[in-house]
């Protein structure tokens, strides 16, 4: 018996598959986020090598850095990060990011000025997707965290700690942070309008797609399309056995439809028809208009008595639910080309026809 009534079409997982694509990208977002940590841990731990950083030091905040990535991927792999506005979190690791690197310099005072480079490295992992407005507002908070660092060390070192070169320090990443926060932000403007572009370009090729495959009237597969489908199922069917049925479905009487109610008539019946016999059928089933009033259904690894059950359910729908009835031919493919089992199923709508109409024969 054919799986034509036991197997629906599958459309379970989709929003699971968009969700687990969400998240990739997050821990993607992350993972980059982990690279630059990296990148100021190697530098901490260089230094300390070098003697101009005590081992303590670096090796604390190394952990800190690790324990702060840590932190944001269990918030995406528990799902946390949905709470957010934004779930990427990127605001909130450069944030995070910006205020432990102020800590960091405190401590490692001899190697802050080689350190304070990374201000601009986090500001660039914020560029690639934030806003200019949240861009300016993180370049804020750098400021801010910097200065008040500054502060404090030299309340803690006056003696010692150079004032004009901090003073300096300061200034020049008053200029460079806000002007890399305006050019992240434009940069991220050109991205967002490419990712646009691509989407539009997308449904472009989607509608393109849709008319070179669908028939305009009833929205279904069109002839050439069909045709496509029947000849990949011949080669799977020679390559693996496996046979496959086809139902053509023709309307009954249509040519007295359009003569009596007018062609708007007989395309709302075409369309009706369409709409009943695409019901229920498998994601591997193949249905479109196959010509005038004909419409060919294809079902792959479907016996003859499986297609009957199939076609005898659309004609009864039909018959029910319309003003029209429909004649059904059913053919198993046993050899031969396409125009071979079009042909058996042909010659079996006919013999339907004959035998009074409103019939599925095989």
């Amino acid at each position: 018996m054919s799986k034509v009534l036991s197997d629906p079409i599958d459309h379970g997982g989709l929003g699971s598959a968009a969700a687990r694509g969400k998240k990739a990208l997050n821990v993607g977002g992350l993972l980059m986020a982990a690279g630059t940590a990296l990148l100021v841990c190697l530098s901490l731990l260089v230094c300390a090598f070098l003697d101009l950083l005590p081992w303590d030091v670096a090796i604390a905040s190394t952990a800190g850095v690790g324990a702060l990535v840590a932190a944001f991927y269990a918030m995406v792999r528990t799902g946390f990060n949905q709470r957010f506005s934004d779930p990427s979190l990127t605001t909130e690791q450069v944030a995070a990011a910006i205020l432990f690197l102020a800590y960091i310099m405190y401590h490692a005072e001899m190697v802050r000025d080689a350190l304070t480079q990374f201000y601009l490295v986090i500001m660039l992992y914020g560029a690639l997707r934030l806003s200019a407005a949240r861009l300016a507002a993180l370049s804020i908070l750098a400021l801010a965290a910097h200065g008040t660092m500054l502060h404090l060390s030299y309340l803690r070192d006056q003696e010692y700690m150079d004032f004009e070169a901090a003073t300096t320090e300061f200034a020049v990443l008053m200029v460079t942070l806000p002007w890399f926060a305006a050019m992240g932000g434009y940069v991220n403007r050109l991205r967002t309008r490419l990712t646009e572009t691509n989407r539009q370009l997308e449904g472009a090729l989607e509608r393109i797609r849709d008319i070179a495959t669908r028939d305009e009237l009833t929205g279904t597969y069109n002839r050439r399309f069909l045709m496509e489908s029947l000849a990949r199922e011949l080669a799977r069917a020679g390559r693996s056995g496996v046979g496959f049925s086809v139902c053509l479905v023709d309307i009954d009487h249509f040519k007295a439809v359009n003569d009596t109610l007018g062609h708007a008539a007989g395309d709302e019946v075409l369309k009706q028809v369409a709409a009943i016999a695409g019901r229920g059928l498998r994601g591997i089933d193949v249905f479109g208009r196959f010509g005038g009033e004909e419409f060919l259904l294809v079902l792959p690894d479907t016996d003859p008595a499986g297609a009957k059950v199939l076609a005898e359910r659309i004609r009864a729908a039909v018959a029910a639910e319309t003003r029209v009835t429909v004649t059904i031919g059913v053919a198993q493919h046993a050899g031969g080309d396409a125009a071979a089992v079009l042909a058996r199923a042909d010659q079996a709508l006919y013999r339907g026809k004959a035998a009074g109409r409103n019939t599925v024969l095989g």
